[in-house]
């Protein structure tokens, strides 16, 4: 018998990772949540990095995959390597050990290393809090024989028999209970020990070659650690126990010897963690940014671009970010539905009514809902001033006595129509921010003209197009070559430099958005969703449901979402794009498990940076000017082939569904979207 509960994590779902235990918020009278036993998410928990040992030369790297990684020699060759917390301070370090001598290093190129001995020549060495007191200790295996101790120094040791002779020793905490478990790999079969003891195995599976050498770590970041594999240079990481997918990275070559070290945090003020709540069951991975802290949220472009799609993953490591969620749907030419901008450059105005998420150039100013957007071109002569709005940017042309702005984010997806009035601009100056919040970007026309072809839009700049049968001709025919002009841009909130779409919204004002989040057709079922909320003290949720996948995750309603969105203590909410769209790249991995089988290229990310976005500080608009109008006879059409997302429920054939349902006139893109997923659904 199905009971309700008043809400989806109630008072236990604390989420250590972030904040005190959570109050149980009273529901939407509206639909009850569907009940669901509370868990806790797991605490304090580290981030692995990886890193060879060559010759006597340690190389690290501080991301799983991608970025920078720094060298340097220490001892001899000869000495195996062993990475641990040894002082408790919540950071991995890299040690020696050869023939029973231990050189124990608390941190990393520390200049005087704790000479320990234990074990003897031929043991292989292991690391691991063994008691669960936040310190990792030394430990030997020997010919299927464990030997472990609770402390650095002489003292007594633990003695037991796990595995057989030729076993390769592996460490980790499979069951996420806080100490450190043994495994043994014999050829390519794992045993696993919930325990560090003798006993039966808890788990037995195949992964991996003859050879390869196996290491452990917390890939996906749920308080459990799993397998992994290094085989010349390339790393093989399980973010599951068998069977799950894996993901691989290159670092190192043959003969690099591996090794697995955990930091306490993956970049100023950002966390986290992976919700389990049973009842449906939901797997949600919820990341955490302080807003108050030093890094950043961004929005970014799948190629930088309008046209196109890419992964979340590419995106994240092209931004140089340490966490990636996707963004806004997209339409078949892979651009967003809605409004996007990047570090005040508005890349286009939405190609459908929608709401945005939109943050300052600090950062930290974050709003959620319909953007009350305004464009504006304004130009001053000897006498007078002259102000028009510019109500389209890379979304066609002019519409009625209105101009419209055509720049390099629009490739050639989006070109200025035959036989309009054009003026050329480009860059004269920085980008500034005014006083009530606006951006301001200074231009130069290079060059102006009524009828004929299109012009080519300059990969800087823009082109300036207004209806020739019009009034707003005059403010073209009016421009002189090498005039100055200035375009102001609102993005919707004071000093506004990023944003990106979404629809609908899930929260507002701290209760859920009943008229939003509940309906009839799939797009309002049980699918694997991804939002974005703010907190009332300032903490940005970027979370991430699995769905589809029974056993494991089935997906949230839009309702269920808003709901645990607001446990999670978010005022605000909106959803983004879902389905087999959602995806959450975290320390060079993705963390989640998308129900697609592997990431589905999207439009657009939101991404966090580790440091400050110089983009938002600088706001500097610098490039070659345009040299005149020059004249293109043909460009190159959009991709018309409609892709997974059509056809998904959750993402945009499920919103172009449930927006046709409604009622709303669709642009064409959005029809063909439609009727894509209502064919698919016969």
């Amino acid at each position: 018998m199905r009971t309700t509960a008043r809400s989806l994590l109630g008072a236990a779902a604390a989420l250590a990772l972030t904040a005190p235990v959570l109050p149980a918020l009273l529901p939407s009278p509206a639909v009850a949540a569907p009940v669901v036993s509370a868990v806790s998410a797991p605490a304090e928990l580290g981030y692995d990095r990886i890193g060879v040992r060559r010759g006597d030369t340690w190389y690290l790297r501080d991301a799983l995959d991608g970025g920078p990684n720094r060298s340097y020699r220490e001892g001899v060759a000869g000495w195996q390597p062993v990475a641990g917390d040894t002082d408790g301070d919540g950071v991995g370090t890299v040690s020696l050990f050869r023939d029973g001598v231990w050189l124990l290093r608390d941190s990393e190129q520390q200049v005087v290393p704790r000479v320990v001995r234990f074990g003897l020549a031929g043991d292989t060495p292991v690391l691991g809090d063994w008691n669960g007191d936040g310190v990792d200790t030394i430990g030997v295996f020997r010919g299927g024989r464990w030997f472990l101790r609770d402390v650095n120094l002489s003292g007594p040791a633990r003695v037991f028999g796990f595995g057989i002779p030729g076993d390769v020793p592996v460490v980790g905490d499979w069951d996420g209970n806080g100490t450190t478990d043994i495994a043994v790999r014999r050829g390519v079969t794992w045993y696993q020990r919930d325990a560090a003891g003798s006993g039966p195995a808890s788990r037995t599976f195949a992964f991996g070659l003859s050879g390869d050498i196996p290491v452990a770590g917390d890939w996906d970041h749920d308080g459990k650690d799993t397998p992994g594999l290094f085989r010349n240079g390339t790393w093989f990481f399980r973010v599951g126990s068998f069977p799950s997918p894996y993901q691989t990275t290159r670092f190192g070559i043959a003969g690099d010897r591996p090794v697995v070290r955990r930091t306490p945090s993956l970049a100023p003020g950002v966390t986290h963690s992976v919700v389990r709540l049973p009842g449906g069951p939901w797997v949600a991975h919820v990341a955490t940014v302080d807003l108050a802290a030093a890094s950043s949220p961004e929005t970014v472009l799948a190629n930088n671009r309008l046209q196109g799609l890419d992964a979340v993953s590419t995106m994240t490591r092209r931004a140089e970010a340490v966490l990636g969620i996707n963004g806004d749907y997209a339409l078949s030419s892979g651009r967003p539905v809605h409004l996007f901008a990047n570090d005040g450059r508005l890349s286009q105005t939405p190609q459908l009514l929608g709401r945005a998420l939109t943050f300052d150039a600090s950062g930290h100013g974050v709003r959620m809902g319909f953007p009350d957007l305004a464009v504006d071109v304004t130009t001053a002569a000897a006498t007078s001033t002259v102000t028009m709005a510019v109500p389209r940017v890379n979304s066609g042309g002019p519409d009625g006595d209105a101009l419209a702005m055509f720049t390099g984010d629009g490739a050639l997806l989006e070109v200025p129509p035959n036989n309009a009035c054009y003026a050329g601009l480009a860059p004269s100056g920085g980008r500034t921010m005014t006083g009530d919040g606006a951006v301001r970007t200074p231009l130069s026309v290079t060059g102006t003209r009524c009828g004929g072809l299109r012009p080519v839009v300059p990969p800087v700049g823009g082109i300036l197009t207004a209806n020739s049968y019009h009034g707003s001709e005059a403010f073209i025919r009016g421009l002189a070559r090498g005039q100055q002009v200035e375009l102001t841009t609102r993005l919707g909130a004071p000093g506004a430099v990023d944003a990106i779409g979404g629809n609908p919204m899930l929260v507002s004002g701290g209760r859920i958005a009943d008229g939003d989040v509940d309906g009839g057709g799939a797009f309002f079922g049980r699918n694997p969703r991804t939002a974005v909320g703010i907190t009332a003290d300032r903490r940005l949720l970027m979370v991430v449901v699995d769905g589809r996948q029974p056993g494991y995750s089935v997906g949230m309603t839009l309702r269920e979402l808003a709901q645990l969105m607001t446990d999670l203590g978010a005022v605000d909410a909106v959803n983004l794009d879902g389905g087999g769209s959602s995806a959450m790249f975290v320390n060079g991995l993705v963390a989640n498990r998308p129900s697609d089988g592997g990431e589905r290229l999207v439009s657009s990310a939101l991404v966090v940076l580790p440091g400050a976005d110089t983009g938002q500080a600088d706001l500097n608009g610098t490039g070659p000017a345009a040299a005149g109008l020059r004249t293109t006879t043909s460009y190159e059409p959009a991709d018309r082939l409609l892709g997974p997302a059509a056809t998904d429920p959750a993402s945009t054939g499920g919103l172009a569904d449930a927006l046709r349902r409604a009622g709303v006139r669709l642009p064409p893109d959005l029809e063909r979207t439609a009727d894509a997923f209502a064919r698919s659904r016969r």
